[in-house]
């Protein structure tokens, strides 16, 4: 294993580089174009497919096939992606609203669940948005999609009981509801004050504040949804149900997605961090670097064939070699960049998105 080089969670201060005459044009026209490019795509294409999520749901609930079962659990996959995508963008003023954690907060309680369906009543959008977030949003969906990686339970426990349907749709509703309410903050509420937000304070900084996230995620994927589960994080033991969507197996592809979104915010968008390292350092040196990381995160996900459940049950080896690589990324964007970019950094917790 190699040198652990954070243990925690990074906010970061920026500062413009004032040595280099044409450095803070590129810098501050940058956060200009940033959400319209890179966050508000993000946040739609989730939305869509929470769309499509109902369409389906309702489809099942015409017709309970276990085919449309199937149809469904693909569905949730894909939702699942796209909203860890959205993870690079969820910014302190979001965050303080707990949005993510509202519309993705693992583990499920299964017992709050069982006990809410039990109930057997009408579950309005003022129930749903009454509950604790561990009983409703894509865990809850997950749960009585997959039931516990069993597709024949899961099938047979919707097909008996409409009340669990109902539930399942009611529950997808309110994520669409949070979702719109998400993008209506941005548009209406914050948009301009990330765009004008220019101060030396990182809080007051959107380049920062953008900046600082893709680090938070990766070290949060690293540490918490990785790190801990298998037993490489402060403790050997391994915690399997700590993994995100492990009910469904589809833990590795939701590490896979918020490291594309990273890699697209940092070098592969239009509007790029990996263009202003490049424009203040005059060298892709250090970009170069950190496309190379990133390339060594996908290497072992690719080696592992899509299961990190099993893959840590059986203690491959490849589990290591990503844990390293994303603390390697981490490393890069934290120093490396950090350094070029003029910018100071601050450990924090590593408890959440």
């Amino acid at each position: 294993m190699k040198p652990f080089f954070l243990s925690t969670l990074f906010l970061i201060l920026f500062a413009c580089n004032t040595d280099d005459n044409e450095a803070p044009k590129a810098i501050d026209t940058f956060h200009e174009f940033y959400y319209d490019t890179n966050i508000l795509p993000s946040l739609t294409n989730f939305k869509n497919e929470v769309e499509q999520q109902l369409v389906l749901t309702t489809n099942f609930t015409q017709n309970k096939s276990l085919n449309n079962l199937v149809l469904l659990q693909s569905q949730w996959l894909k939702l699942a992606q796209t909203f860890s995508k959205t993870r690079a963008y969820n910014l302190v003023a979001v965050k303080a609203l707990f949005f993510d954690t509202l519309i993705y907060n693992f583990p499920a309680s299964t017992s709050v669940i069982e006990r809410n369906i039990n109930l057997k009543i009408n579950f309005t959008p003022d129930f749903i948005s009454r509950q604790s977030s561990s009983a409703q949003g894509l865990a809850t969906m997950e749960y009585l999609l997959f039931g516990n990686n069993n597709t024949n339970n899961a099938f047979n426990m919707l097909l008996v009981d409409d009340f669990r349907v109902n539930y399942l749709q009611a529950v997808t509703h309110q994520v669409l509801t949070q979702i719109n309410a998400l993008i209506r903050f941005w548009e209406d509420d914050y948009k301009n004050e990330f765009i004008n937000a220019r101060s030396i304070s990182c809080i007051d900084n959107a380049r920062c504040l953008a900046f600082n996230q893709l680090i938070n995620i990766l070290d949060v994927t690293r540490v918490t949804k990785l790190g801990k589960p298998a037993g490489l994080e402060g403790s050997t033991n391994i915690n399997l149900t700590g993994l995100e969507a492990f009910r469904s197996r589809n833990s590795l592809a939701l590490i896979k997605s918020t490291v594309e979104e990273v890699e697209q915010a940092y070098t592969l968008s239009t509007v790029n961090f990996s263009s202003l390292v490049n424009t203040i350092s005059g060298s892709n040196t250090i970009s170069n670097q950190i496309n190379k990381a990133i390339l060594n995160v996908y290497n072992p996900i690719n080696a592992l064939d899509d299961n990190l459940y099993v893959a840590i049950e059986n203690n491959d080896p490849n589990v290591g070699l990503l844990y390293d690589a994303l603390t390697d990324l981490v490393k890069y964007l934290s120093v490396d960049a950090a350094s070029i970019l003029s910018v100071s950094v601050l450990p924090t917790d590593n408890d959440g998105d």
